[in-house]
């Protein structure tokens, strides 16, 4: 739960209502819902392509309590798609260069800095303090980590994820709706590999952080329409917006049982156990085209994911796994995930290739 105003200053400032006058007189808004902002307290894991524009819009639209957490330092490689930072700010601190500008952006928000990075001994006590997490961050175990600690502490966990032309964004332990593993029940194999190996444009980065703000502030306003117990996939280049509805895990359980036991759907593999194998093989490498062209997986072939999730795609497959095995593989395993779920959908058994390294 959102803590309740705590305070007895129940009205706004005369600063604060020309600062935010904009946006008070909407209807849905108005000086409670500004009230509201102005209690809430937010904990931004990662203040990188995405977490920048997270903590700038949370700031400009009044939210009264802002946590950074990030141990890394600012690269040169940054400036292009973390705003916060200009050349001069060069192996400082992330956490500190972005709360100096925060409060030149807003005075009236107050910026906790948390410098270093979360783990399993410290995670739980600062995420406790927060109302809302937005996790920001690019490490697959990390994120794990989180929506563990957030289901247990019932906070509400704002998911983004960025990978080339491609992001994702979903609400995760909202009102006991799903989790982050709810999406992918068993936990891929991936050391510490990152999204950001693929490839990041800035703009990207920024329209995705803007939606996870957006999310929060929705939530606090208790307005509707959130994008609940759902992954929104948002592709710019074409730019298509598809919606996965995605169900609890207990839920998953009790409606598939059967098909469970006749181990129906997803397997992981090895990219090593591929060769073992004596059945017939259709491989499907999820990338782009330009991506597949350069190198690829012996015998694949190329369905990016955004064809894969037509009815047409679905036909071919089950048309040609006759008597074959069907596997699929992308770079960083999220593609894979997203095309798993829409073969479980169609009840299709399937492996997902787990590749050893950047294709």
């Amino acid at each position: 739960m959102l803590n309740s105003i705590i305070n007895n200053k129940n009205e706004l400032s005369i600063n604060e209502y020309s600062i935010y006058s904009k946006q008070i007189i909407l209807d849905q808004i108005n000086v409670k819902g500004q009230i509201r902002l102005r209690e809430a307290k937010i904990l931004v894991i990662g203040v990188g392509g995405l977490g920048c524009p997270v903590v700038m819009y949370l700031a400009i639209s009044g939210i009264g309590c802002i946590g950074l957490i990030d141990e890394d330092t600012i690269e040169l490689s940054n400036l292009n798609r973390q705003m916060l930072y200009e050349i001069n700010d060069i192996k400082n601190s992330k956490v500190d260069i972005a709360a100096k500008r925060l409060k030149q952006i807003n005075k009236y928000c107050h910026i906790i800095k948390h410098k270093y990075n979360l783990n399993i001994n410290n995670m739980f006590e600062v995420i406790s303090y927060y109302d809302i997490v937005i996790d920001t961050t690019d490490n697959f175990k990390i994120r794990y980590l989180i929506d563990e600690i957030c289901y247990k502490l019932h906070k509400t966990c704002i998911y983004g994820a960025i990978n080339k032309f491609e992001g994702q964004i979903a609400i995760f332990n909202y009102k006991n709706g799903i989790r982050y593993k709810d999406l992918y029940k068993k936990k891929l194999k991936l050391d510490n590999k990152k999204c950001s190996q693929g490839g990041i444009m800035g703009i990207n980065t920024g329209y995705i952080g803007n939606l996870q703000a957006l999310e929060a502030i929705k939530i606090i306003l208790g307005l509707n329409k959130k994008c609940q117990n759902s992954i929104f996939i948002h592709q710019i280049i074409p730019f298509e917006i598809k919606k996965q509805k995605i169900y609890p895990l207990k839920y998953q359980e009790q409606k598939n049982e059967s098909l469970e036991s006749s181990n129906i759907f997803q397997k992981l593999l090895a990219e090593s156990e591929i060769k073992t194998m004596n059945s017939q093989q259709l491989i499907i490498d999820l990338r782009q085209n330009n991506e597949f062209t350069l190198k690829h997986l012996s015998r694949s072939i190329n369905i990016s994911i955004n064809k894969f999730k037509s009815n047409k795609t679905t036909k071919f497959i089950k048309s040609n796994i006759k008597n074959k095995s069907l596997m699929i593989y992308c770079s960083t395993n999220e593609k894979s995930k997203i095309a798993s779920l829409v073969l479980q959908k169609n009840q299709i058994e399937h492996y997902i290739i787990l590749v050893k390294k950047e294709i």
